[in-house]
């Protein structure tokens, strides 16, 4: 093991690598804050103590390996970030800060991202922790994990850890726990800033969601954190929102009937596709295509997908990197 001064964004790094001295397999983690190991982190399926600073780090599920990158931990293993082209496998503004950490891209399976997770793969990685807080793993699937490595499973349900339940559990594994505070803080003022050169945005009712199939469509509440990202740029939500959400029994996605939509009222309508799958389903679907927003052609079309797959994303590094494209969007469709 060697300690190195890595000069970027992160400040001083400790870096590992193989006994043969292959630079493939070097690591990167920015050292522990004093006192923060041992940790006992409480979650779904128990507690998990990490009794020491980890430096192979194997990341299952949602968005956590862009925390840990941004806490200055690269991950040895994750998912795949499924995106078009180069963004298939990494997305853009994970590639942006690992290169500034000067490492290896992790090794990648599809399974880590979306469930029935391949534990031998894991353990072919080697990791010394495994970060599963925002995942849908299963109380076996968890067992078989903690089998290879310290594990921390999400708080209460799957899939349902929020934004900042997910950031402090993954900054308190890694032992920086004081960093979650300075990169929230860092993001809503870069939030507040593009808000500040789109005033145009503050007040404006809005509806985020998808586009319309078989006569109905999903629709965001706001426990969805791209929805709490708008809102942070200045939008509102819907008057009509709380209603559909309750009706939904509360949950962050819903199915809402077409006729539904229509009798709502909303400024503006956010949506992620390309133009040629938005021009076939307002063809496909009369009524969405006279309702409101969109008829009057004030809709916020997310076309780039890496800026979509961003705002999807919602983690404090995905969203500095895409949020002035995201507020030019919201404004151009006002």
């Amino acid at each position: 093991v060697c300690v190195a001064a890595l000069v970027s964004i992160f400040g001083l790094t400790a870096c590992s690598s193989s006994d043969d001295g292959n630079d493939e397999e070097q690591r990167v983690f920015v050292e522990a804050e004093d006192g923060a190991f041992p940790v006992t982190i409480d979650h779904a399926y128990g507690e998990t103590t990490i009794e020491e600073q980890a430096q192979r780090v194997a990341v299952v599920g949602w968005a956590g390996a862009d925390l840990a990158v941004q806490l200055g931990t690269v991950p040895v293993a994750q998912g795949t970030a499924g995106g078009d082209g180069d963004s298939a496998e990494f997305y853009p503004w994970f590639r942006d800060a690992v290169d500034d950490l000067g490492a290896p891209m992790p090794a990648t399976d599809a399974s880590l991202e979306r469930g029935d997770v391949n534990t031998e793969f894991v353990a072919n990685q080697n990791p010394d922790l495994i970060l599963a807080v925002q995942s849908g793993i299963t109380e076996d699937e968890y067992r078989k994990l903690s089998d290879i490595a310290p594990t921390v499973a999400f708080p209460d349900d799957p899939w349902g850890t929020s934004a900042e339940d997910h950031l402090r559990m993954v900054a308190e594994a890694l032992g920086r726990p004081s960093e979650a505070g300075k990169i929230t803080a860092e993001l809503d003022d870069s939030i507040s800033a593009s808000a500040g050169t789109h005033k145009e945005l503050a007040g404006k009712s809005f509806l985020y969601g998808f586009l319309p199939d078989d006569g109905q469509t999903v629709i965001f509440s706001d426990k969805d954190a791209r929805v709490k990202t708008l809102q942070k740029l200045g939008l509102v939500d819907s008057p009509d929102l709380a209603a559909l959400a309750e009706e939904a029994d509360g949950v962050s996605s819903f199915n809402v009937s077409i006729e539904k939509l229509i009798a709502t009222s909303a400024d503006l309508y956010v949506t992620g596709t390309d133009q040629e799958k938005w021009d076939a389903a307002l063809r496909s679907d009369r009524a969405f295509a006279a309702w409101g927003p969109v008829g009057e052609g004030h809709v916020a079309l997310l076309t780039d997908s890496d800026v979509n797959l961003a705002l999807s994303v919602s983690t404090p590094l995905s969203l500095t990197w895409a949020i002035d494209d995201i507020a030019d969007a919201l404004a151009a469709a006002l």
